[in-house]
């Protein structure tokens, strides 16, 4: 037995239990990585709305009643957009399709619009060579006169009150 190689005990045992250690941690770390995406946890990598909305861009906020507005959009907390420099698109038969300014609506609205997250089916970042953010900046430049929304379809009076469809829809 010259030749043989002698491996003392000790030796064989620290390689078997770091094989062990291995293997063991190896299972640890498959077991905890299926667990935390089957619980979700993966969405916590993904980029909030507040993240993805391009602060120096117009977004159009498209909301469930039909209605899209255009402006400056930043999100309030977990519920709620609040919307400035608003604008909207009005399609009349008499005037055609024109851009108002929100703010000159009978109600007299204030900014900013505040928008709750349960009503808005998605928002789009727009281009700054969009046509309605060519028309906003003219708008803002005097280029474009002030439009005003149309006035109020005003029903017979017949007792009943009446509803008259937006002009969006």
């Amino acid at each position: 037995m010259k030749d043989a190689i002698v491996i003392p005990v000790t030796a064989l045992r620290r390689i078997f239990v770091m094989l062990l250690l291995l293997i063991a941690l190896i299972l640890l770390v498959l077991v905890v990585r299926t667990q935390l995406f089957r619980a979700g946890i993966s969405t916590l990598f993904a980029p909030s709305a507040a993240e993805l909305i391009e602060r120096n861009l117009y977004q159009a906020v498209f909301l469930a009643n039909g209605s899209t507005y255009f402006g400056k959009l930043q999100e309030q907390g977990s519920d709620w957009f609040v919307l400035s420099d608003v604008f909207y698109i009005s399609v009349s038969d008499q005037s055609g399709t024109q851009l108002i300014k929100r703010g000159t609506e009978p109600q007299g609205p204030k900014e900013p619009m505040i928008i709750s997250r349960q009503q808005v089916l998605f928002i789009e970042n727009m281009r700054d060579d969009s046509d309605i953010v060519t028309l906003i900046k003219k708008f803002k430049s005097g280029q474009l006169p002030t439009a005003t929304p149309p006035p109020p379809t005003v029903a017979p009076t017949t007792g009943r009150p009446s509803v008259s469809p937006s002009p969006s829809r």
